[in-house]
């Protein structure tokens, strides 16, 4: 029997599934792999732990691997493409594919089929890919110049908006919620934490930024109002470009913060369906692991073949 190995290395965890040619075995979870992030040391430690689990969940060794595919951000940066691969050659059998965390996602909601997937997580990025095979992207160029609308963005805006907010008097409870959540004392704490190199984790504010926005803090709506019409904006320039009847295309999400904001997944979906409103949005976040067990269980399909010959 065949046994194939997705992965779903993003910026915060990685997700890992086995499963044979028609079932799901085993899955599990684990911290992030993005060596720009944590380092190749402690990225290999948690890839290693993540295959290791997976494999122990699903009753097979790494060795009785036919296929793996993992999707990464930044799996176009040689570096992080070579790391990945020479890595995972040391963990697992048979065949390994790395590709763009981006390609599992919108196989995950598409099936190979055309479509936009929308990825809002510790990043954002937004690929089409159209009837022709025809692909776009928009997005997705990293935090500092990029990733519009994702958790980091999020962050950053509510940090920036609160220290708006402290000059101009307006009221709102967005920085206190920005000291709790990084148990710092005062404003002046958390103006070095934001101007810090590496910048902080501004992402980490995401569930603390939702809870302010649920409590009716109106900045906080704002800054998610904002997110909403960032990913909105991404998505129309990829539809623009692949599609002559933008009213025929159908919009997949996927991400924590589509995962977790309800306020932002009916935002997007009623900025995407006001300008095109034959448009079909699929609000329920995708799960880009399946993706990659999906994409894995193709690299099989010549094993597979050659073993009935």
């Amino acid at each position: 029997m065949a046994f194939f190995l997705g992965i779903d290395g993003g910026g915060t965890k990685t997700e890992c599934v086995i499963g044979d040619e028609d079932c799901v075995l085993g899955t599990s979870f684990g911290s992030t792999i993005k060596i720009k992030k944590v380092g190749e040391k402690t990225a290999r430690q948690a890839l290693e732990l993540a295959v290791r689990t997976v494999c122990q969940k699903a009753g097979i060794t790494p060795g009785q691997l036919t296929g793996t595919c993992i999707g990464i951000a930044g799996s176009s940066i040689p570096e992080v493409k070579d790391w990945t691969y020479s890595v995972l050659k040391q963990l697992v059998s048979g065949e390994i594919l790395v590709v763009n965390d981006a390609l599992v996602a919108h196989r995950a909601a598409f099936n190979g089929g055309p479509g936009v997937i929308v990825i809002a997580g510790t990043g954002s990025h937004v690929l089409g890919i159209n009837a022709r095979e025809k692909t776009a992207r928009a997005g997705g160029w990293g935090p500092i110049i990029s990733d519009e609308g994702s958790g980091f963005w999020i962050g950053r805006t509510a940090v920036a908006q609160a220290m708006r907010a402290q000059d101009s008097g307006r009221a709102t409870d967005l920085l206190q919620t920005v000291m709790n959540a990084w148990k710092l004392a005062g404003v002046e704490e958390v103006v070095s934490m934001a101007n810090s190199n590496p910048p902080p984790d501004f992402a980490s504010l995401l569930p603390e930024i939702l809870r302010c926005a649920d409590a009716g803090d109106a900045m906080a709506r704002e800054i998610l109002s904002l997110a909403a019409n960032e990913l909105a904006q991404l998505t129309r320039i990829v539809i623009r470009k692949l599609w002559l009847d933008p009213d025929a295309v159908s919009v997949a999400v996927t991400g924590g913060v589509f995962s977790h904001s309800p306020q932002i997944r009916q935002m997007f979906s009623n900025s995407i369906c006001a300008e095109h409103p034959g448009t079909t949005v699929n609000a329920e976040p995708v799960h880009p692991v399946m993706g990659a067990l999906s994409m894995a269980r193709k690299t099989g399909a010549s094993y597979q073949l050659s073993a009935t010959c």
